[in-house]
């Protein structure tokens, strides 16, 4: 029995008629152009569901799916905005002179450059394997994870044959693995996480490029799919699983959740993607290298877009990101009507800094090199300079953003294209990466304690490789430091303040860290980056300011990493950056007299959400057993990792004022 399918297309914030808008029924290819009032019917054989498409120029495409035929249809289209990254790029299509010229700020508080490190363990280079696309790593339980796109490795034809069964690129025929990791650096296969579909589905050729969110005791993976067979004019989507634990099992969402915008012609009688009638919007072939932040209380999806019929601009591909949106983790994304909101592109590399987004741009583009930043995470303004950028970022995700623009890209892991001739096409390998800091060098009226004065040392646990119970004194500094060794100093404070605290440290190894305690508390705890040599010494910030009152102090300093042998000392500064506050308020605590303490119970970092300012703490045993403490602040988390399951009280001290609340380990 006949069915009818008809309705009105309105512009969404004036509500007026659309003229002229194409609307398409897609599984009958059935299309009209919408009159002066704006409507459309269509009639189908059947009540089956169908997908209707409306498209129009200055509008954001609308690609409706699953819908039953219906009378009285209201289609509303979002007028499209220019966001000001597509205001820089038709400046940059006037010539080839001002494409390339795009003067991106040389600014060392947004500049990056990276180092890459081989990894052990299953990740030791192995052309067997090809392991490529890593997502962000994050840290559950004590253990590092990361998901990958994996596969035996094979020959890829990249087109180069008439047989659709053929392997055609690195990514072709994967799935999605994951692997652990104690330390960042050695790592451990785990397994499959994501495999490709059962034929047919829209994931039945491959699955590849994840990524991870880790939201409300939810695991969200997202990754590519292609649907066989794998031709020139194949358009991917974006899919995801959810998991309770990110060692699994996952759970497919049985519809992808991006698609490419479906408003491009191919030119008839060829396979070529590069041939079309009509290129449609910036991301009207493929999506990919999906990335979800959460922002604002959203769900924001980054991805690149790739055009149908592609062009090149000054040697340049055309290539580009766009966001969409969601309220929930899992959908429906909207794409946003600013989009597309880069001028370039190829693999996302996405974090939150401040109130915004900041983002990397490597290649294909003009503004490759740059690092970007937008307030409202989608008009994004170049603000440095990023050199030596692996392929492939995964970063770290740390779990407080961070009071630098790039604290957001510290580490992570890359992938590494070897064209070595042992597997036609190439083969994938991952790696780490580093940032590598540039730090200014304190100021000249900062307090510097050489390490060589120290008035004491030892190691609590009796670990003396080197011949010395605690470190060796030299001329220069302190050597042959080993894991808990430790040194005091007594050092005169004139002015009570807040203090940046930098290190001039060198170490060749990677498990390496160092810890300072002030009068028997603990004020800071800092990774060691390899420096490249014992004596190679390099500035290394904690990267929070240290409360410290006027007088005397005992000072410790702790090598407290993991590994054997640890780093070599020159000296510490003390830099002092500002007053303390002495207000005589009563607690530095907002809306509660109580502390308002979160997660809890916790596996991993406890929060005070109603802090105003910097306190000590201590956590204490149920025996009342001095467990760890420190100094914290609104948007700084406590490390509890360590702690064993069960009830422990935090302690939290202001001005001769004690708070306590009782939190769970789990």
């Amino acid at each position: 029995m006949a069915q009818t399918y008809s309705g009105t297309v309105t512009d969404k914030n004036t509500g007026t008629p659309i003229n002229g808008a194409e609307v398409k029924l897609v599984e009958t290819n059935q299309k009209m152009t919408t009159a002066s009032n704006g409507q459309f019917t269509f009639s189908v054989a059947n009540n089956n569901q169908h997908t209707l498409q409306i498209n129009k120029d200055g509008y954001v495409f609308e690609d409706i799916r699953n819908l039953a035929p219906a009378t009285n249809l209201s289609v509303q289209l979002r007028a499209k905005i220019k966001s000001v990254a597509t205001t820089r790029w038709e400046n940059y299509l006037t010539n080839c002179t001002v494409y390339n010229s795009p003067n991106i700020p040389d600014d060392a508080e947004w500049n990056v450059e990276f180092t890459e490190t081989s990894l052990t363990g299953d990740f030791a280079p192995n052309s067997t394997y090809t392991r490529r696309d890593p997502s962000a790593v994050i840290l559950f339980n004590g253990l590092y994870y990361v998901w990958y796109t994996y596969k035996i490795s094979q020959p890829s034809t990249y087109f180069g044959t008439s047989n659709v069964n053929d392997n055609v690129f690195p990514w072709d025929y994967c799935d999605v693995y994951y692997a652990t990791s104690p330390d960042g650096y050695q790592w451990t296969e785990q397994g499959p996480a994501v495999v490709r579909g059962a034929s047919g589905n829209f994931d039945d050729r491959s699955v590849f490029t994840p990524e991870i969110l880790a939201y409300n005791n939810k695991f969200y993976l997202i990754y590519q799919a292609v649907k066989h067979p794998y031709i020139e004019r194949v358009k991917n989507t974006v899919a995801m699983a959810v998991a309770d634990l990110p060692s699994g099992p996952w759970t497919k969402l049985q519809e992808p959740i991006l698609r490419a915008t479906d408003n491009g012609i191919w030119t008839p009688n060829s396979t070529s993607r590069f041939d079309v009638l009509a290129q449609g919007d910036f991301d009207s072939h493929k999506v990919h290298d999906p990335c979800i932040i959460v922002y604002n209380n959203k769900f924001y999806l980054y991805y690149k877009g790739e055009r149908m019929g592609e062009k090149n601009y000054c040697g340049e591909r055309e290539i580009r990101w766009g966001v969409a949106i969601a309220d929930n983790p899992t959908g429906p994304y909207i794409k946003s009507e600013y989009n597309p909101i880069t001028t370039t592109g190829h693999e996302v590399s996405v974090w939150n800094y401040d109130v915004g987004i900041a983002i990397i741009q490597k290649l294909d583009g003009p503004e490759r090199g740059s690092v970007q930043y937008a307030s409202d995470g989608i008009n994004f303004e170049m603000r440095g300079k990023a050199a030596s950028v692996p392929d492939a970022l995964g970063v770290f995700r740390p779990e407080a953003h961070g009071n630098t623009p790039t604290l957001g890209v510290t580490w992570g892991l890359s992938h590494v294209l070897k064209w070595d001739g042992q597997v036609q096409g190439g083969w994938m390998h991952l790696e780490r990466f580093d940032l590598i800091e540039t730090i200014v060098p304190p100021s000249s009226s900062a307090l510097i304690i050489e390490a060589e004065d120290f008035i004491a040392t030892k190691n609590e646990v009796g670990f003396t490789p080197g011949g010395y119970d605690g470190v060796n004194r030299t001329t220069i500094g302190v050597n042959y430091v080993n894991r808990q060794d430790w040194m005091e100093f007594t050092v005169n404070i004139p002015e009570a303040g807040n203090y940046e605290l930098t290190y001039l440290i060198g170490t060749v190894i990677y498990n390496t860290n160092v810890e300072m305690q002030i009068n028997g508390i603990v004020v800071a705890d800092t990774q060691v980056n390899n420096t490249g040599g014992w004596d190679n010494y390099q500035y290394l910030r904690h990267n929070t300011l240290i409360e410290i009152q006027a007088g005397t102090h005992t000072i410790r300093v702790t090598a407290n990493g993991s590994d054997d042998w640890q780093w070599n000392m020159d000296k510490f500064y003390l830099d002092k950056k500002s007053e303390i506050n002495l207000s005589t308020t009563n607690f530095l605590l907002k809306g509660s007299d109580q502390l308002v303490v979160y997660p809890n119970p916790s596996n991993a970092f406890l929060s005070i959400g109603n802090l105003i300012g910097q306190v000590d703490y201590v956590v204490y045993d149920l025996l009342g057993k001095n467990i760890i403490s420190g100094k914290t602040a609104a948007n700084l988390k406590i490390n509890i990792q360590n702690l064993k399951n069960g009830s422990y009280f935090l302690v939290v001290r202001n001005s001769g004022e004690n708070r306590s609340a009782l939190f769970v380990k789990k």
